[in-house]
């Protein structure tokens, strides 16, 4: 694991270099569904900088909510550090602005929303290497065959005369398990929704049942700061809850598919 990069003789944090990599690939990847939407250049960069600001203030204000704790020390809330982030209140804001703009700009939400699956997914895969090379986000002890040793999880012990024993802490690889998840969701979301032929936004609602789905599977083996209450009770009744709405949405959606549509079906 590499905490830190050295480029041109400047030492760049490795979590900081993948996350800002992950929000310029999604920005990309995003631009031609933008503007294929009707949005123009200057409303399309306005879009993708307001949803950037978003999600970041978004993420910082959620995970202040659920971890109170880590803010008693050197972090604060106003802080423009990349820790202290939880990812769902950054989408949550991102998901605000760009409902907000379309919307505005009486836009078609589901067709934009569909666009956005293949950024996010290569975001947070990006985001997620990120994690593992800074070691943080990582997982519970385990003697499985999966366990990886993070040297922020190793501590040495001086014995005095002794010498010194160094103490290892083998756990789970989180980070590795949500982006493979994460990355087998995007062809997953668009085969499906190509193959029973569904309605636009298809594609996103089924990567968001996927994504959480994922994340609920995901999170008994994640090591969190949080107290019990948000970890065992707040966050899996979000995971269920996001999972029971995207199925009902989806549902919603294709039954009020249009005569037309399933004649050409």
């Amino acid at each position: 694991m590499h905490q830190t990069f050295e480029v041109f003789g400047l030492t760049l944090k490795a979590y900081s270099v993948m996350a800002w990599i992950a929000a310029l690939a999604a920005a990309v990847l995003v631009w031609p569904s933008l503007r294929r939407a009707g949005l123009s250049p200057l409303r399309a960069l306005a879009l993708l900088l307001g949803m950037c600001a978003a999600f970041l203030v978004g993420a910082r204000l959620w995970n202040v909510a659920v971890s109170p704790g880590n803010y008693k020390g050197s972090l604060k809330w106003w802080s423009l550090r990349m820790a202290g982030l939880s990812l769902y209140g950054g989408l949550l804001g991102a998901a605000i602005v760009l409902f907000a703009l379309m919307l505005s700009r009486h836009k078609s939400v589901p067709l934009v929303l569909d666009g956005f699956v293949l950024p996010v997914g290569a975001a947070f895969c990006l985001a997620r290497v990120g994690c593992f090379l800074n070691g943080c986000c990582a997982g519970k002890e385990t003697d499985g065959p999966f366990g990886v040793v993070f040297p922020s999880q190793t501590k040495t012990v001086q014995l005095g005369l002794l010498g010194t024993y160094t103490i290892e802490k083998t756990v789970h690889p989180t980070q590795l398990y949500e982006l493979a998840g994460a990355l087998i969701g995007v062809p997953l979301a668009m085969l499906l929704a190509k193959k029973l032929r569904l309605r636009e936004g298809a594609r996103f609602l089924i990567y968001g049942i996927w994504f959480s789905a994922v994340r609920l599977a995901v999170l008994p083996l994640r090591e969190l700061s949080y107290g019990e209450t948000v970890t065992k009770t707040v966050y899996p009744a979000i995971y269920l809850a996001l999972i029971a709405l995207g199925i009902v949405l989806l549902a919603v959606r294709e039954r009020k598919r249009p005569a037309r549509e399933e004649e050409q079906k």
